[in-house]
């Protein structure tokens, strides 16, 4: 069954959002959909895990929230056959459940990708202020799509258009151009070629042989053997015959473009071709200046209006009502309080990350980052937790590199911060940041001493809002590692990660080496492994 939220206002229903709630009991979808009353969202609703997922096949969702306990298929088996579809496998799930043995149920339903786990009685400010998050995330996500449709419809109609005029402008050159085989076949002529050799623009091309309109053989063995070795020849004074036999001086100028077939372009072509890539790479560029332009816009309006404003209302509120009011309420009254104030951090939090995620990529700056003195600014920034947990953090001596001094710092920082979060209660964790000098890039590593991951979770783990354990146990919005991998991927390196549950892991991602880096560090006094 679906329902509509009521808008006042006809909206085309193809183009509006929709969430998905799933419970068996018909009393809970009724409530549930009253939160948002008033929101312009169409809310569908399902009363077993098969009908929601015939739902998810016929539909495109923002979010879904799904009820853990239901008979024949639970929650937990509907999130997994979800995310088993290509199409669904990142439409977020938000859990609803009245059980709580917390430490069972939303460690699995975090493992099964949900982004947050929610136990009745739910509050219904908290959950519409979740749910209106990922309804705006889905609606940038749908409007940076549409630009992105319109700016690659728009590339290839020039892409079109320049094709035809580069036709038309060699149909109108008094410039003979045409392509051949090494062995003298002429593939391809335009208009100004036959006209003055003297050919019937209606012959087959194979069965000009270019070979024979050389005056002298040898010039032709002199432009090939010029050809073979630089791979052009510019204007290039010859004599050749037209079909009539006159002979006439002509300026060559030829590109080899495949040696592997040994064909030749011969005229003005490389100067059109030279343009054409041109053109072509400029509007590769300016698409995705516009798409990352529109995608910093759409973030930076989202997290200073719709977002963070309401937040930092809502906390001061709450903050209002446990100072005035903290006496009245019995000790629920005051966890529920609690609960309000730490949803809000984590959400300001969250949108903080995100904005973090969007800036990657645009307008950096690559200077030469001494990454020993960056590594130092990262300790200083985790002094506090490097305090309290008594870990020893220590390093190699690290190379210069070129690039982008705030985006390095943020893999620094993440990476180290991340080391220290998943650590062991029963252990002193240690990290050490190393180093070596590998072909034409530094491999950087970062080793503990932690908790370790599962192999199946490698490259999860670099994926946006992905967790393998509840906040409970550990903070964090699951963008470290994406906004790390980002800003390697942006300096053209890579990441990745080895390890080892209860044991430890090792982050490793590779920086180019350039020559202003090398210069700045000696090779030999690098350490020699991890």
């Amino acid at each position: 069954m679906s329902r509509s939220a009521d808008t006042g206002a006809q909206a085309d229903p193809s183009q509006r959002v929709k969430i998905l709630m799933v419970d068996d009991r018909q009393d809970k979808l009724l409530a549930l959909s009253s939160v948002f009353d008033g929101i312009d969202v169409d809310v569908i609703t399902a009363q077993s895990g098969k009908e929601a997922l015939r739902l998810v096949l016929a539909n495109e969702f923002a979010v879904i929230l799904l009820d853990v306990s239901m008979p024949i298929m639970d929650g937990f088996e509907t999130a997994t056959l979800i995310r088993q579809r290509q199409s669904s496998e990142h439409i977020p799930i938000i859990f609803i459940t009245a059980l709580n043995n917390t430490d069972t149920h939303a460690s699995r339903g975090y493992s099964l990708g949900a982004v947050d786990y929610i136990f009745a009685p739910v509050i219904p400010d908290i959950l519409r202020a979740k749910v209106l998050v990922f309804i705006d995330l889905f609606k940038m996500t749908k409007e940076i799509k549409r630009q992105g449709d319109l700016l690659r419809h728009e590339a290839e109609h020039r892409a079109v258009n320049l094709e035809s005029r580069l036709d038309r402008l060699l149909n109108r050159l008094d410039v003979g151009v045409y392509r051949s085989t090494r062995a003298g076949l002429l593939i391809s002529a335009n208009p100004a070629f036959y006209r003055m050799f003297g050919y019937d623009p209606a012959v087959d091309p194979a069965t000009i042989n270019l070979t024979a309109l050389y005056v002298h053989e040898e010039d032709r063995a002199v432009i090939i053997a010029h050809l073979e070795d630089t791979g052009q020849l510019h204007e290039h004074p010859v004599q050749q015959r037209r079909l009539d036999g006159t002979i006439m001086w002509v300026a060559m100028s030829k590109t080899l473009v495949n040696e592997a077939t040994g064909q030749f372009i011969d005229g003005l072509v490389d100067d059109i071709t030279a343009h054409k890539a041109s053109e072509v790479a400029l509007i590769a560029k300016a698409e995705e200046l516009a798409r990352s332009n529109d995608e910093l816009a759409q973030f930076a309006y989202v997290a200073s209006h719709d977002l963070q404003e309401p937040l930092r209302t809502m906390s001061s509120y709450v903050s209002l009502i446990e100072h005035r009011y903290a006496h009245l309420l019995d000790d629920k009254g005051r966890d529920y309080l609690n609960y309000v104030l730490v949803g809000a951090r984590r959400m300001q939090q969250l949108i903080r990350d995100v904005l973090s995620y969007s800036k990657i990529g645009k307008l950096p700056t690559y200077i030469p980052v001494d990454c020993n003195a960056l590594f130092d600014r990262v300790l200083f920034n985790l002094h506090d937790i490097i305090a309290d947990s008594g870990a020893v953090v220590t390093r190699d001596e690290l190379p210069t590199v070129m690039g982008d001094p705030f985006l390095l710092g943020q893999v620094f920082q993440n990476l180290l911060a991340n080391a220290l979060k998943f650590r062991h209660n029963d252990r002193i964790p240690t990290v050490h940041v190393g180093v070596k000098h590998e072909h034409a890039y530094w491999e950087f590593s970062v080793r503990d001493n932690g908790i370790g991951i599962a192999s199946q979770y490698y490259e999860k783990i670099f994926s946006v809002f992905q967790r393998l354990n509840s906040r409970e146990d550990y903070a964090g919005t699951g963008i470290g590692l994406a906004i790390c991998r980002k800003a390697i991927n942006h300096h053209h390196g890579t990441i990745s990660v080895i390890s080892e549950p209860q044991v430890g892991s090792v982050f490793r991602f590779l920086l180019p080496v350039t020559d202003l880096a090398v210069a700045a560090c000696n090779p030999s006094s690098l350490s020699k492994g991890d």
